[in-house]
């Protein structure tokens, strides 16, 4: 994005090293390096240092960048709209092939209660189940990579609008990012097992 160039440009230009950068804006070095690499993005409060830093507005600082955000957004959107109606259809289909392969093939397997449908439909169910979690990895994976929150700030700040409502419920996933998906995953895995154990019992 622009930003990366504009910061680099304007760090040199006032003879600072990243390090001097990073520790006028109160962040790390290898943040700034990933800021002008465009591998991070500043977030509202860095925006405004670096703006005062540089002595110029945040609109200067971001020119062309809002667009590009706001396109951002809107991709990242319809992509996680798209993996969140494959992770209920992949978790839809394998409780359906469970269930009618369960209630259909009846045939023992002489291993304890389970028939050939039961084995057959946990077959089929496992993969699925695993599908449909891999698209809510991928939920996550987009809205940590591009930081969905931070963007929607930006644009928000920009715009003038209260960023109370950009920020509004982010607040635990924003401040524990790896407890979220490790709650989120934990979610569906008990609810996969206690769909598979609801199942059999009244199959069985």
């Amino acid at each position: 994005m622009e930003l990366a160039r504009q910061i680099r440009q304007r760090r040199i230009e006032r003879g600072l090293s990243q390090d001097e950068l990073a520790k006028a804006v109160f962040v790390s070095r290898q943040t700034v390096s990933n800021w002008e690499t465009d591998k991070t993005y500043p977030d509202v409060q860095s925006l405004l240092l670096l703006s005062q830093l540089f002595g110029v507005s945040i609109d200067e600082l971001v020119q062309g960048d809002i667009a590009v955000m706001r396109r951002t957004i809107e991709e990242d959107s319809k992509r996680m709209r798209q993996l969140a109606s494959a992770m209920v259809a992949m978790l839809s289909l394998a409780v359906v092939f469970f269930v009618a392969l369960a209630a259909t093939w009846q045939e023992p397997m002489h291993i304890g209660n389970l028939t050939k449908g039961d084995l057959a439909g946990l077959l089929v169910f496992a993969p699925l189940f695993t599908l449909g979690m891999a698209a809510a990895l991928r939920i996550e994976s987009i809205k940590r990579r591009h930081d969905l929150v931070t963007y929607r700030e930006i644009a928000a700040f920009v715009d003038g609008e209260p960023l109370d409502f950009a920020r509004q419920g982010h607040g635990f996933a924003r401040n524990h990012p790896v407890a979220t998906v490790i709650i989120k995953m934990a979610a569906g895995a008990i609810a996969g097992a206690a769909l598979g154990v609801m199942v059999y019992k009244l199959l069985g």
